[in-house]
């Protein structure tokens, strides 16, 4: 059954959250349900030579709708090695779901997170992670 895109007008937000290239590769392969209880599909839309910038489509159900989209900009194809290669420029999320509930900019960005890397085998830090991070060598400087 093919995918649904967004059905209403998503949220958008800039992100500018850097990846390595090992990471956008796997978001490349994308993920395909493989028993009845997974629900997630992930699908890239990129380059045929896998260089360029590239969306990653977020869907759930067994009738995929799209949830989550990641516009994401690559690097230089000559530095892969690079920690920062490609960025994901722009999310775009479903805001309002059944029931009334809502999906907050910050909730996006950790379901994005959390997906990637469960499903796809990145090793994305959320950006509370990070946060944490940079306190604690705030803290050893001193």
């Amino acid at each position: 059954m093919p995918p649904i895109t967004f059905e209403t007008t998503p949220a958008t937000a800039q992100w500018d959250k850097t990846i390595t290239h090992e990471d956008y590769n796997k978001m490349l392969q994308g993920h395909k349900p493989q028993q009845m209880e997974d629900k997630w599909t992930i699908k890239a839309n990129a380059p045929e030579n896998a260089q360029g910038n590239a969306i990653l489509h977020i869907y759930f159900g067994w009738k995929p709708r799209e949830e989550i989209s990641l516009e994401i900009s690559t690097g230089d194809p000559s530095k892969t090695e690079d920690e920062d290669w490609a960025t994901i420029v722009d999310i775009s999320w479903k805001v309002e779901h059944p029931g009334g509930l809502m999906t907050s900019e910050e909730e996006a960005k950790t379901m994005a997170i959390n997906l990637c890397n469960g499903l796809l085998g990145c090793a994305l830090e959320d950006e509370d992670e990070d946060e944490d991070a940079d306190e604690d060598e705030d803290e050893d400087e001193e």
